[in-house]
């Protein structure tokens, strides 16, 4: 099994990639927070239907114990995405991305520090680097959780998510490989296909 991360703030086209790539890595899986939704034995709790569902409800917790509630679900995908026995696992965000909004929201460094112990550094980790103003004109909408919990969302989402990418920045393992997302899909996917060479995709 071979892992790839591929991640960046909050509109960077993450997970236009990561299916980019699985169109083309034979016998691949994405691995997303939102995965618990899609598995059937748990579409009877209510507030896991949907994700504006599950918003209104994490943005309403106190900082740990919404991080813990992000990163159950975190890790029910992570675990149950290594025993699937898929060649490939893409990684849509990883755990790196998740705890950079929730440190920017407030919790515990500590928190993070027990995060790093529990995850493995995958193979290839690319990073998109795209420019927080850059993403404003992108997104079509803007929700409470990516603008920080503040309601008055356009306003409050730059500050945040600069704040979100310097803490994703210190996080990422050394060979992590930066791309400059402000060019073309294509461009970028042709960018991540050159880097994956040695695997002879």
């Amino acid at each position: 099994m071979k892992t790839i991360c591929i991640t960046g703030s909050d509109g960077c086209g993450k997970s236009t990639q990561a299916e980019l790539l699985s169109g083309i890595l034979p016998d691949s899986r994405i691995v997303s927070v939102w995965d618990l939704i899609k598995r059937p034995e748990f579409q009877s709790w209510s507030i896991y239907k949907t994700a504006p569902n599950v918003e209104q409800y994490v943005v309403n917790l106190q900082p740990l114990s919404r991080s813990m509630f992000v990163f159950h679900a975190f890790n029910e995908a992570y675990h149950h995405a290594l025993s699937s026995g898929a060649s490939y696992l893409i990684f849509d965000g990883y755990w790196y991305k998740y705890w950079a909004v929730e440190q920017a929201m407030g919790s515990a460094e500590a928190f993070g520090k027990f995060l790093s112990s529990q995850y493995v550094t995958p193979d290839k980790v690319f990073y998109l680097d795209l420019q927080v103003e850059e993403v404003l004109k992108r997104k079509q909408d803007i929700s409470v959780y990516e603008a920080g919990n503040q309601f008055d969302k356009v306003k409050a989402f730059v500050n945040f998510q600069l704040k979100t990418q310097d803490i994703l920045r210190d996080l990422l393992p050394d060979k992590s490989i930066t791309i400059d997302a402000t060019g073309s899909v294509e461009d970028i996917h042709q960018h991540i296909l050159s880097n994956l060479q040695d695997w002879n995709v």
